[in-house]
């Protein structure tokens, strides 16, 4: 696998030594409160999570988790989700960043990245989902240049609500559109 480096990001796969720190940001609160994902996450589910996606390959069908890192600095920042339906030309992507990364164009940066590396592969349409209540994210989609397709009530139930969640898509004419 070849990694995916920006202006001031590399996206690889995950190592061992990734889980201390994907146990530390996906626990927190503020990162877990819009996720599916039980919260908090031991060190031991962590490492079981971290050894699952050391299986997958990045560019088959199926899921593969990125690990963020800043270039200059290497260490665990956030991971990337990209999950391609068997077909070549779809694909569904999520991100997640620790609190400290949030609001300095980081997760921007690295969707933008893989987005443009996925198109570049052959797929013709990305797509992705997030919580309506989750509004820091509704924008950094939108600036991406995903378009909100639609919007499903009551779709998830999240620590005992059920929210509604938004729809959003993207083609490579769109993420062209958006730089």
């Amino acid at each position: 696998m070849t990694d995916i480096v920006t202006r001031r990001l590399r996206l690889r796969r995950f190592s061992r030594a990734d889980a201390s720190a994907m146990a530390r940001y996906r626990s927190d609160p503020r990162v877990a409160r819009y996720q599916t994902w039980r919260s908090p996450i031991s060190h031991a589910q962590a490492e079981a999570i971290v050894a699952d996606y050391l299986t997958e390959n990045p560019e088959g069908p199926g899921f593969f988790q990125y690990a963020i890192e800043l270039y200059r600095r290497p260490g665990l920042i956030g991971d990337l989700a990209v999950a391609r339906e068997a077909g070549p030309d779809r694909a569904v992507l999520g991100i997640t960043l620790a609190p400290v990364m949030h609001h300095q164009g980081y997760a921007t940066e690295a969707m933008t990245a893989v987005a443009d590396h996925l198109f570049a592969t052959g797929v013709e349409r990305i797509t992705t989902t997030c919580d309506v209540r989750n509004t820091a994210s509704v924008k950094l989609l939108r600036r991406v240049g995903f378009e909100e397709q639609g919007r499903e009530k009551q779709y998830v139930a999240q620590r005992g609500i059920h929210a509604d969640i938004l729809l959003f898509g993207m083609s490579g004419e769109q993420l062209r559109r958006s730089l």
